[in-house]
């Protein structure tokens, strides 16, 4: 055994302690609950050796999240696209290796539809008088955001507007807290479209 895996006597070498932090909606009448921050022990890497090798229903479990991780991002990409099928499908980009290199981002499940609809009212309602837009570019634009931009993804000034717009958003609605998952999904999808300049840079991040 190596001195950088060597176990400290008194410490489960099989775990390692990650911060948990959950943070909870207001409900309608304006109450929300405070956040919750625990820490967890989850398996190191010495523990997942451990559970391969004992087998059993904790290496089951680690099949289903290795499943659950290349079917959040495979749908991802799926919904993206309408004609994708087994023929055409770039199974080079969705291999384990693959997905594990993506951005963090690209990896989570698409917004559920309680959450993006709550957020496109918000949005819907602040930023026409905020832009002098049309509802209905709003909704255009709002359209882009559930696709997380893959629509407009190589139109730089397009992107730039659309920055612009989200920033304002931000600065303005109060429910900011509520949906900080989904604004941070945009803006690191929008900070990787606009600082790439190679195309087929652009793909491989995808």
């Amino acid at each position: 055994m190596t001195e950088q895996t060597a176990i400290v006597p008194g410490v489960n070498a099989l775990v390692d302690t990650k911060d948990f932090k959950f943070r909870f909606k207001k409900d309608k009448l304006e109450n929300k609950r405070p956040d919750v921050e625990l820490k967890i022990a989850v398996p190191s890497t010495e523990g997942l050796i451990d559970i391969i090798t004992k087998g059993g229903k904790g290496l089951e479990l680690v099949f289903d999240s290795m499943y659950d991780t290349m079917r959040a991002a495979i749908g991802n990409y799926v919904g993206d696209n309408l004609e994708v099928n087994q023929a055409n499908f770039p199974h080079d980009k969705y291999t384990w290796d693959a997905i594990a290199n993506q951005p963090r981002e690209d990896r989570r499940v698409a917004y559920s539809e309680e959450d993006f609809k709550a957020f496109s009212d918000d949005y819907m309602a602040i930023m026409p008088a905020l832009t002098n837009k049309s509802t209905e570019a709003i909704g255009l634009a709002l359209q882009v955001y559930q696709k997380k931009f893959s629509i407009v993804k190589t139109n730089k000034p397009v992107l730039k507007k659309l920055q612009a717009q989200l920033a304002l958003y931000v600065e303005h609605t109060k429910k900011g807290e509520d949906f900080s998952e989904i604004l941070d999904v945009l803006t690191k999808k929008l900070e990787t479209y606009l600082a790439s300049d190679d195309v087929e840079q652009l793909i491989a991040n995808l």
